[in-house]
């Protein structure tokens, strides 16, 4: 289980926002098992490609660059716990 961090540039301002997969690990994200563009793409509900990169900043999505800050293996406890604090919405077993 993994978590991953998206982070959102508008202007000046950025953004942070969390999300999960339950069938992956960190390990699989470095050995591009998972790409950071299949991580947006299901994200954002958008196909990016590489078309859509900014450099190496990020993807245009409308008039915001996005990328992917990070990925963590996570517990379902520590899940469970973000969920908690609000942070992120965890639907999985109580």
């Amino acid at each position: 289980m993994i978590l991953f961090l998206i982070k959102t540039r508008n202007g000046e301002n950025e953004y942070e926002s969390y999300g999960y997969y339950e069938n992956f690990t960190a390990k699989d994200f470095r050995n591009e098992k998972l790409s950071d563009l299949t991580i947006l793409s299901e994200y954002y509900d958008q196909d990016f490609t590489e078309e859509d990169a900014e450099g190496n900043d990020g993807y245009w999505y409308g008039e915001k660059i996005v990328w992917v800050g990070g990925v963590w293996d996570i517990t379902r406890e520590e899940l469970k716990t973000l969920h908690k604090f609000g942070i992120i919405y965890y639907s999985g077993e109580s």
